[in-house]
């Protein structure tokens, strides 16, 4: 994945079935505008926009799925140049003061690596597990669970030699397993990564620290307003991110992965659209023929 036109693609996560999609229109609607890459999180069980009820994303069930579901999805995925899975979070835990619930999760996770292996995925990524409501422990527990199961899946991810980890959260954690877990890396969701660090140097501290180390990269604008952070929006709404610095410094430290847009919108067309300006954002950034004046989008002479 050299040509950094090539390694944009969208993820499932923030597609909405608002009229009544599926996982397979996705597919057709995201190629069908023109992006090489896929990022499927398989369940159907996440939601985010939608009144007066929210709108299920579209996805794929992986408790539920047949070997025949699973052979289906790869025929229709193969249309990409590369894909990647991400796995759901939305009440999974691998850190749950609930053993019943960690043990669960544990499965379904080890399915998302089966399907990840399944489909030649470029990378896996994952959420870590957090603190249980109810349930004070010292955040320490809660990191060796994560590191326990990064240590259970690196004996298989090294097989494929598929890049893993865990999505951004407090540099700290992400740090506490990947100096435990050799081969472990991040998933460099730079919203995320901006929230977490609540500054530019924040935000560039994760790149400094896990340069050659990055599985995956999800893309999204953040807007700070006076209710407190809205991410995964589109860059015309941002005023967070310094993409112009964050793209920069990922090409100047040689990352060559796939970058993944978790954007928000009230239909796949939307979604796209939104989809679309970032990549060529991103695309003008990276070649050095876009150089933003502003954080949401506006470039110089504009």
């Amino acid at each position: 994945m050299q040509n950094i036109k090539d390694r944009i693609g969208i993820s499932t996560h923030f597609m909405p079935s608002t009229h009544g999609e599926d996982v397979f229109d996705a597919i057709r609607m995201v190629h069908e505008a023109g992006f090489r890459g896929f990022e499927i999180v398989p369940t159907l069980d996440q939601a985010n926009l939608g009144y007066p009820e929210n709108h299920p994303n579209v996805g794929f069930d992986l408790f539920e799925a047949t070997d025949e579901d699973i052979a289906d999805l790869k025929d229709a995925m193969s249309v990409f140049e590369w894909v990647t899975v991400h796995s759901p979070h939305l009440d999974w835990n691998l850190a749950s003061a609930n053993r019943h619930l960690r043990k669960l999760t544990w499965e379904y996770y080890d399915r998302c690596m089966d399907l990840a292996e399944a489909l030649g995925a470029a990378a896996m990524t994952y959420h870590m597990g957090g603190g249980t409501h109810g349930y004070i422990r010292s955040v320490e527990h809660v990191h060796e669970y994560n590191t326990q199961y990064a240590t259970h899946l690196m004996a298989r991810a090294k097989e494929p030699a598929m890049p893993v980890g865990y999505e951004v959260g407090h540099l700290s954690a992400l740090k506490y397993v990947a100096d435990r877990v050799e081969g472990w890396g991040i998933n460099l969701d730079i919203g995320h990564a901006y929230m977490a660090g609540g500054s530019d140097e924040g935000f560039f501290a994760f790149i400094d620290e896990f340069a050659g180390r990055i599985a995956e990269v999800h893309h999204n604008g953040v807007n700070q307003y006076w209710g407190g952070y809205m991410e995964h929006q589109p860059p015309h709404l941002n005023n967070t991110i310094d993409f112009q610095g964050a793209y920069e410094r990922l090409r100047e430290i040689g990352y060559e992965g796939p970058i993944v847009c978790e954007i928000q919108g009230h239909d796949l067309t939307q979604v796209i659209a939104h989809c679309q300006e970032s990549k060529e954002m991103i695309i003008g950034i990276w070649e050095g023929s876009r150089r933003l004046k502003q954080r949401w989008n506006v470039a110089e002479g504009e």
